[in-house]
């Protein structure tokens, strides 16, 4: 049976306000000390890294079906074959696979811990996830 766990709706929204906000702070902070040759190509960049981590960041999560688990980060989305997946890490929030004889492991970025620990939600949605790789 196919899963999908994915942020909270309010974790999605936070991570679009902030991903526009960290590369146009950035702009703003930099904008004086660049010149205004700089400017608009320094803007353009700013706006493509907002866009980019907007959408990377919303997409953060796990997808698992009978033939991969597809780990989707910030930077880059891994693809797993489900029989090499051994198990959860339930507090490094990571998915434990084999590649080989090398023991991986795929850190789920979608339910990390944040400064105030473990949100209820990202707790659940690990759980349901050593279920599902428990159960194949």
């Amino acid at each position: 049976m196919p899963l999908r766990l994915r942020m909270t709706a309010l974790s999605q929204v936070a991570t679009i306000v902030l991903s526009w906000l960290l590369p146009f702070g950035v702009f703003i902070l930099a904008g004086p000390v660049v010149g205004g040759g700089l400017r608009i190509p320094l803007l353009v960049v700013a706006l493509l890294v907002a866009i980019t981590l907007s959408v990377r960041g919303t997409e953060c999560g796990v997808d698992c079906t009978a033939d991969t688990v597809r780990v989707r980060g910030w930077v880059r989305t891994v693809s797993i074959p489900t029989h090499a997946v051994t198990g959860v890490d339930q507090e490094g929030s990571a998915l434990l696979w084999r590649d080989g004889d090398e023991e991986r492991r795929t850190r789920v970025y979608a339910f990390g811990r944040s400064r105030r620990g473990i949100d209820p939600h990202s707790r659940e949605s690990l759980e349901r996830l050593a279920d599902w790789v428990a159960s194949r």
